[in-house]
């Protein structure tokens, strides 16, 4: 017994003490980045201070272990990190890591104090560590847009400067799937602790469709052998994307990555900008971000701004219909809108509508007013005589490709005679995402549903995620 209360001793108290490195996190590292937010009121030094309490009980109620602490603003970020963020999140068993800016980022944020003296940044970073285990590790945002100041010989200063002081201290650059070419990946992995990886459907850039995450993991996990993946969802909007991510698309890009924490293809999970703190801008979101017709949910067709695409490529939800057994008619009506008419050009983009795989009805995006709701109204009882049941997909084809024409098709309420379908209204995103198919890939489709309440909405779908995972 008194052996074995010793071991319990031990384990609370090494990784208290300074120059020892902190343990691993079980179950990988699952959390969130960005959103630092500072106190309402000045202090008497008539500074706003980093609100640490309101973080860390956020941090709390989201499950998370690991925060992303960024350097961004003047010179009290770094020393309320030093003074009060760190050992708070000790005492709250949270781990930290530090985001430093990129040089490119200049024009928006320059962290301070040693801006882009990235050498002193890795010495002060692993100092701090020294003193404070829980800074687990740091990571330079937008790394791999500037490898002319990244070569390999300044990031092999950097790494001295810091393992000389901690060497448990993780340096681990957020870099995006496309920069991993062949010379990065030889050139770059030696030399860091891990990568943290913002997943955004790459080549397309949305934050709609999750379908790629697996494949995109999978194959960083192949040629990335030994390195550590963090993987990054968006769950603030994400720039050039048609639209902002949603609770149902980061809910299932966050469950599919803690599948991967559990495979150990990944070692964590780490969100960017989920807004946890209630004061939080993006803690609700405006009701101008509701595109649907009625309620809050629509059904979305998007080819976005700057995107190729070819004749013939597509995105359709289909849904199983069930007939009423004896109805006189079979019909289905819809309402469907989008931001083209007839001054765009015709002939690219076409809303349609297909029974049992073959297209029933078919309208040009240009065909109608812009931004108007239109109801389309389809009687299908001759084609389903004496049917049984039946299969509708509503679809965003490509007659021609095209280069740069932007389209976000809307369709809303539908309604049928004779059949039934659960949630015509496309109030629920789980109902409709499991049958979304896209050809192509440069057309996809989701179930756009709106939260007013988004972090809360969000924060407790990633909370109970992070307690599975």
């Amino acid at each position: 017994m008194i052996r074995l209360a010793l071991v319990i001793v031990l384990a609370v108290l090494l990784p208290m003490l300074p120059g020892v490195s902190h343990a691993e996190v079980p179950g990988g590292a699952l959390g969130t980045a960005g959103n630092l937010m500072r106190e309402e009121q000045p202090r008497a030094d008539g500074i706003r201070h980093v609100d640490t309490k309101a973080i860390i009980a956020g941090l709390k109620a989201l499950n998370a272990n690991t925060y992303v602490y960024p350097m961004a603003g003047d010179n009290v970020h770094w020393t309320d990190l030093r003074d009060e963020f760190l050992p708070a999140a000790a005492a709250a068993g949270i781990d930290v890591w530090v985001l430093v800016y990129s040089p490119s980022q200049q024009g928006c944020c320059v962290s301070r104090p040693y801006k882009h003296d990235y050498v002193a940044w890795s010495r002060e970073i692993a100092t701090l560590a020294k003193a404070h285990p829980n800074l687990a590790g740091w990571t330079v945002d937008d790394y791999a847009y500037d490898l002319k100041t990244f070569t390999p010989a300044y990031v092999g200063q950097m790494r001295s400067a810091a393992k000389a002081i901690a060497p448990a201290l993780r340096f681990v650059p957020t870099v995006y799937y496309a920069q991993f070419t062949d010379a990065f990946v030889a050139e770059q992995i030696p030399l860091v602790d891990g990568v943290v990886f913002p997943f955004r459907d790459e080549p397309y850039r949305d934050t709609s469709w999750p379908w790629s995450l697996s494949y995109q993991v999978r194959e960083l996990s192949k040629r990335l052998p030994g390195t550590e993946i963090y993987l990054m969802p968006y769950a603030y909007p994400l720039s050039h994307a048609a639209q902002k991510p949603t609770v149902s698309y980061v809910e299932a890009v966050t469950k599919k990555a803690v599948e991967h924490v559990r495979g150990g293809e990944l070692a964590g999970v780490l969100q960017y900008k989920l807004p946890f703190v209630s004061r939080d801008q993006a803690w609700t979101r405006p009701a101008a971000d509701n595109l649907a017709r009625t309620g809050d949910g629509r059904l979305s067709f998007v080819v976005q701004q700057q995107t190729a695409t070819k004749a013939g490529m597509s995105c359709g939800a289909t849904r199983k219909a069930v007939l009423v057994s004896g109805a006189a008619r079979r019909v289905v009506s819809f309402w469907h809108r989008d931001a083209r008419g007839p001054s765009h050009p015709a002939g690219y983009h076409a809303k349609q509508l297909l029974l049992n795989g073959k297209v029933v009805w078919e309208r040009d995006v240009t065909a109608d007013a812009a931004d108007t709701w239109v109801r389309a109204t389809v009687d299908l009882t001759a084609k389903l005589n004496g049917a049984t049941s039946a299969t509708l997909q509503w679809r965003l084809y490509e007659r021609k490709g095209v280069s740069d024409y932007f389209i976000d098709v809307s369709v809303d309420d539908i309604a049928l005679t004779g059949m039934t379908m659960s949630d015509p209204g496309a109030e629920n995103a789980a109902v409709w995402t499991p049958a979304l198919a896209r050809t192509g890939g440069a057309v996809y489709c989701s179930a756009q549903v709106y939260h007013e309440n988004y972090g809360a909405d969000l924060g407790a779908r990633i909370a109970k995620l992070y307690t599975a995972g």
